[in-house]
């Protein structure tokens, strides 16, 4: 398949899903990816084409001017610079066009695929549109008219255009799939494709061991936005001081903003929790899993709101993959994740159910050893990129032949 993939992720792209499956994955099988994208801040190249993993890919240009001037002028290159669509695959021939997460991108794609004879599929990562609005309504964003106003014209665009006139939806979850199916879209044309991670960055079953009960480290990885909630993990480390006093909570990652940490800040001073609550910031991929490799116990919570619900969980994986204990709450891919691995169970969103299924580690050691150690070889035979784009292959394929 030759395919043109347009993401909202900034050149170069670090996301794994992004880059291990289509800059990788899916070339190592024969299809050919080319990419349109905008230039990222802190990239300093001045093409408009660049040779990334043997793919081309087509720039649309970033001016480098901090402040409103820059946002304007870099919103206008990214806005007339998606329409470069058009040219390109009327040039290029694709058998598909696939956009994803960019909402008003996809006229110009969906008119370039219906001239070229192309497929145009859309990528669906996550419910940004319903997020948007969530956080403008809830007053979770200091941006709330410009979040309302974007949420909504998202959501009208995604669910009564570009979901109607797409050829195929690819959705990052089951439970998304039905959420989707339930604003009339047919199951037929969407499939699931979950998140995962690297072969060679998974652990063996050796590298299990019992949590530290005297000082365990106690983890939670990925983004501090405030729709996570987050706060109540701070609330459960205080719970969990009655039974192991040494127990210590780090935050690897950070905000979209300041204001996102500095609420998690707030709330481990009013817990008078400052010498047992580490934040490493943002840190490179390589490092943070450092972080979870020495740690006892790893988070996995998502606040239950129906965005939320619908995601899939790649922090999960990531720690069932380096043989860690894991508390999560429930929500539909983990439970079922869990269930199927035996790595451990869903409990409540609540700081006591988390707490009590800490203490309920560190109180058995052994059992909760043998539970970590059956993550490796769960991930290694359902959660590779290599597995999953193999998959994807054979319904990128499957898709094709009915053309």
């Amino acid at each position: 398949m030759k395919l043109l993939y347009i993401t909202e992720d900034r050149f170069p792209p670090f996301r794994a899903d992004v880059v291990e499956l289509f800059a990788v994955c899916m070339p190592a099988l024969g299809h050919k990816i080319s990419w349109l994208m905008q230039r990222g801040p802190k990239d300093g190249g001045k093409s408009f084409t660049e040779m990334w993993h043997g793919c081309k890919v087509y720039i649309i240009p970033r001016l480098g001017v901090k402040g409103l001037l820059g946002r304007i002028v870099n919103a206008l290159f990214a806005l007339l610079g998606e329409w470069v669509v058009v040219p390109l695959a009327m040039r290029g021939k694709y058998d598909a066009i696939q956009v994803r997460d960019k909402f008003f991108t996809c006229i110009p794609a969906w008119i370039a695929a219906r001239i070229t004879g192309a497929q145009f599929f859309f990528w669906m990562s996550y419910p940004f549109a319903e997020s948007r609005i969530y956080l403008a309504t809830n007053r979770l964003t200091t941006k709330r008219f410009s979040f309302f106003v974007k949420g909504w014209l998202s959501y009208f665009l995604l669910y009564f255009f570009i979901l109607r006139v797409a050829d195929h939806i690819f959705v990052q979850s089951d439970q998304m799939l039905e959420d989707v199916k339930s604003h009339g879209i047919p199951e037929s044309k969407m499939t699931a494709v979950p998140m995962g991670i690297r072969s060679d960055q998974i652990l063996t079953e050796a590298a299990a061991r019992e949590p530290d009960r005297q000082n365990p480290k106690l983890l939670y990885l990925g983004t501090l936005v405030r729709i996570r909630c987050l706060g109540f993990l701070v609330r459960m480390l205080k719970i969990v001081h009655l039974h192991y006093p040494g127990a210590r909570l780090f935050f690897v990652g950070d905000g979209e903003n300041v204001e996102d940490r500095m609420v998690l800040e707030e709330e481990v001073r009013r817990q008078g929790l400052e010498d047992h609550v580490i934040f490493t910031g943002f840190l490179p991929m390589e490092e943070a899993w450092r972080y979870v490799e020495e740690a006892d116990i790893c988070f996995s919570p998502f606040y239950p709101v129906p965005m939320l619900l619908s995601t899939s969980p790649t922090k999960l994986i990531e720690y069932m993959a380096k043989a860690k204990n894991v508390v999560a709450n429930e929500h539909p891919e983990q439970c079922r994740v869990l269930e199927e691995s035996g790595v451990g169970r869903c409990v409540p969103w609540s700081e006591t159910a988390f707490a009590d299924e800490v203490c309920r580690l560190l109180d058995h050691p052994e059992e909760a050893k043998n539970m970590a150690a059956k993550g490796p070889a769960y991930v290694r035979m359902k959660r590779t990129y290599d597995v999953i784009a193999r998959q994807l292959h054979e319904q990128y394929v499957a898709i094709l032949e009915k053309t």
